[in-house]
């Protein structure tokens, strides 16, 4: 892979997102095709809740199949590359531009925010495939990129074979990877000085190193830049489900005291806890982001979920701030799910309005969102998430999209960044 020196834009300096990109390969989902390799590899009700290593096909097949049938999403390593090039071979789809820094980006641009990423490899597809306005900074790196699997599956998606049958209770994605040049992603030695600069900073893509003697100079480069963010400046970790799980505590350790925002999904909350929790159960939702608010030491926890967004915060003031960002999270996060990657801002302009009036939900969802409110008084924001019918929905970078959308509203703020940022950190 040929180096390509890092380039910023003068125009996007203000925020800047890290880390990585990847090419995704976003298959179409086809419950026959799925059903047919399940046959052929012998899959049966015992495999489906493994957890061990993806080396095979057969080990893929069991792990999609897996989470069909919890309704779940999440992100895993595969062993080898060859297995997930295989597997998209037989299945029809179209390629994307991937990672959270880059659709949050997208995203950004959609409302006419314009972004600095830092990218973990550059090449004719990234640069065609990055969002208009953004600029991008990448490092030094010569290892290997692999297309990562995107398998989205709809709601009520049923496959049968012999030995299973099995029912989606609703839609969601996983992703498979096997991308040594994010795990081992090269950092650029412009990023203090972007970071510098910045106005909004996001954290983001570390879930892909897997070992600790490549996390460990990374998290200091990191380190290094935010200790030199303004103090005006929001920084925001979003947290991500990590391939090798015990080194998200390493990450948050070592990051928490560097951000304002800490945001993660209701599934990633739900590993954080060690338990399930309950979305339409206020009770539950407040002790469980009480919990994980108090045990982070964080300012503001944000928590983005199918049913509504949250955030609680250590004062009503910074709660109150942060409710206009959560509202814009939700609605460019709404839009790509009904209408994906090319949703119009007439598109946009219908889901604001199904907001603002408050007409999306009658599942419980806003009986839950009025007793979180009734429960925490000032200091927890939340905001409903519109109910929208569609024949095919996009479940893939959903979060991403609401971190842009959350971040879009920081960036136009100057107020709530002052209200929201707590770090106490300057130039080293």
């Amino acid at each position: 892979m040929t180096a390509v020196a890092p380039v910023v834009s003068p125009h996007a300096g203000e925020v800047v997102l890290g880390f990585g990109a990847a090419i995704d390969r976003e298959i179409v989902w086809d419950a026959v095709v799925l059903g047919d390799l399940a046959r052929h590899h012998g899959v049966g009700p015992d495999d489906l809740t493994a957890v061990g290593p993806i080396r095979t096909e057969r080990d893929l097949v069991a792990s999609v199949l897996g989470y069909l049938a919890r309704g779940a999403g999440g992100e895993r390593h595969v062993e080898g590359a060859e297995v997930i090039g295989a597997f998209c071979e037989r299945f029809d789809g179209e390629t994307s531009l991937g990672g959270t820094c880059v659709r949050a980006a997208s995203a950004m641009a959609r409302v006419g925010v314009p972004a600095t990423v830092h990218l973990s490899f550059v090449d004719d597809d990234v640069l065609a495939l990055l969002p208009p306005g953004a600029a991008h900074l990448v490092g030094e790196n010569d290892a290997e990129y692999h297309p990562h699997l995107i398998v989205q599956y709809p709601s009520g998606a049923r496959v049968v074979t012999d030995r299973l049958d099995l029912f989606a209770p609703r839609a969601n994605r996983i992703i498979y990877v096997n991308d040594p040049a994010n795990e081992r992603i090269a950092l650029s030695d412009g990023l203090v000085g972007a970071v510098a600069s910045a106005e909004v900073v996001l954290v983001s893509g570390l879930n892909a190193l897997r070992t600790d003697e490549d996390l460990q100079p990374r998290l200091r480069h990191v380190e290094a830049a935010l200790a030199h963010a303004d103090t005006d400046a929001l920084v925001m970790y979003e947290d991500a489900g990590f391939h090798e799980p015990h080194l998200a505590e390493v990450v948050r350790r070592r990051l928490v005291p560097l951000v304002d925002v800490y945001s993660l999904s209701d599934e990633e909350l739900a590993e954080v806890l060690g338990r399930p929790v309950d979305l339409l159960d206020a009770d539950d939702v407040l002790a469980a982001v009480t919990e994980v608010a108090g045990r982070l030491q964080v300012g503001a926890l944000v928590v983005h979920s199918r049913r509504w967004a949250l955030a609680v915060a250590d004062d009503a003031r910074a709660a109150a701030a942060l409710r206009p960002a959560l509202r814009a999270g939700v609605v460019l996060a709404t839009a790509r799910y009904a209408h994906g990657g090319a949703a119009t801002p007439t598109d946009v302009a219908g889901i604001r309005t199904a907001l603002d009036r408050l007409a999306a939900r009658h599942d419980g969802t806003d009986d839950v969102v009025g007793r979180l409110q009734q429960l925490a008084g000032g200091l927890v924001a939340v905001v409903p998430v519109p109910l929208v019918d569609v024949p095919t929905a996009t479940t893939v970078g959903l979060g991403d999209t609401f971190v842009g959308g959350f971040l879009s509203e920081c960036a136009r703020s100057p107020e709530l960044r002052r209200v929201v940022s707590r770090r106490a950190v300057g130039p080293s």
